[in-house]
């Protein structure tokens, strides 16, 4: 799949031209509740990443060129299949994205790399940071998200901490349960959580739990119980907006010509498994046209389908 996808539909962010800016399914966690599944490696840090990254000019390029074809984008985003601090130019292509639009550019990290000097810098050069923390103490972020040996909690809470004083910051807390992994909504894991969202500072939290289906036996926090946490986290945390992000945006984009919606699909679904609903909403084509593409799909072997609490989603075969 090529470095930029989308514009997909983001909860957060609204239409976000997204970059991949690492080898496919490289990240420093192998979080429980991940969409795509395990990853195919896990590592430490770029200098253990076995395949090659694209470099700033191929990442400035491709997102040019997306830029020619859609009218409305409201933020471009580095994420993708994997955790995009890895390359090691991020700084340098945020740079070059900067000399041809204003776009504004998000970054959406787990922030396991933030403690090095060269990635804080990269990630301080963007106009949004979304930084992931879903455990307040060691045991729990190692349970939920399982991360590659010597990360510390503490240290990248105090990261996120330092990074929250230079640019925005929308802290992103993602609350899952699970009778193999456990849970982070339990009473003493939610009060660690609230201990470093305090010592952060982030100028929002957004509560999320996993809407699209991982592959491990996770489940989604009710909407209840997220709601008093919010409730709890509101209470003990006066100034900082606490948000549960919605389920699904109706932001829409424009494709220009019918033979890029097949390769677009592709693209979005490597990223993210999606629902009809969620893949008209990102192409801007009626629901009948999509259900067309995904049939066409589905028979050529392209994409799978997944059910998950009563909803229906499609995902790219892996080759």
């Amino acid at each position: 799949m090529g470095i930029i996808y989308g514009p997909v539909p983001s909860r957060r962010l609204g239409m976000s031209l997204g970059i991949d800016p690492i080898p496919r399914l490289t990240c420093t966690f192998d979080c429980v509740y991940c969409q795509l599944g395990k990853k195919r490696y896990k590592v430490h840090g770029p200098e253990e990443v076995r395949e090659p990254f694209p470099s700033p000019a191929e990442i400035a390029d491709g997102v040019k060129q997306a830029l020619a074809h859609h009218a409305h984008i409201d933020y471009i985003t580095f994420s993708g299949s994997g955790e995009p601090t890895l390359n090691p130019k991020l700084g340098e292509a945020v740079g070059k994205i900067r000399e041809f639009t204003d776009v504004p550019i998000a970054l959406i990290t787990n922030s396991s790399l933030l403690t090095r000097p060269d990635v804080f810098a990269a990630a301080a050069s963007c106009d949004l940071v979304l930084p992931t923390l879903d455990a307040g103490d060691q045991d729990t972020f190692v349970r939920i998200n399982r991360p590659a040996y010597g990360f510390q909690i503490d240290d990248i809470a105090a990261a996120i901490g330092k990074l929250a004083r230079v640019v925005p910051i929308w802290l992103e807390v993602m609350l899952v349960q699970s009778e193999k992994h456990g849970s982070n909504t339990d009473d003493k894991v939610i009060a660690g959580i609230i201990d470093k969202i305090r010592m952060i500072k982030p100028h929002e939290v957004n509560l999320n739990t996993c809407v699209r289906p991982p592959e491990e036996p996770v489940d989604p926090v009710p909407e209840e119980k997220l709601d008093k946490i919010r409730a709890r986290m509101e209470a003990a945390l006066p100034g900082i907006p606490i948000v549960v992000v919605p389920k699904r945006t109706k932001s829409r984009s424009k494709l220009l010509r019918e033979e890029e919606i097949s390769a677009e699909i592709l693209r979005i679904l490597a990223v993210r498994p999606c629902t009809p609903t969620d893949l008209t909403d990102s192409l801007g084509i009626n629901p009948a046209e999509v259900g067309k593409y995904l049939a066409r799909l589905a028979e050529a072997g392209k994409i799978g389908r997944r059910a998950h609490k009563d909803r229906l989603y499609y995902t790219v075969k892996e080759e």
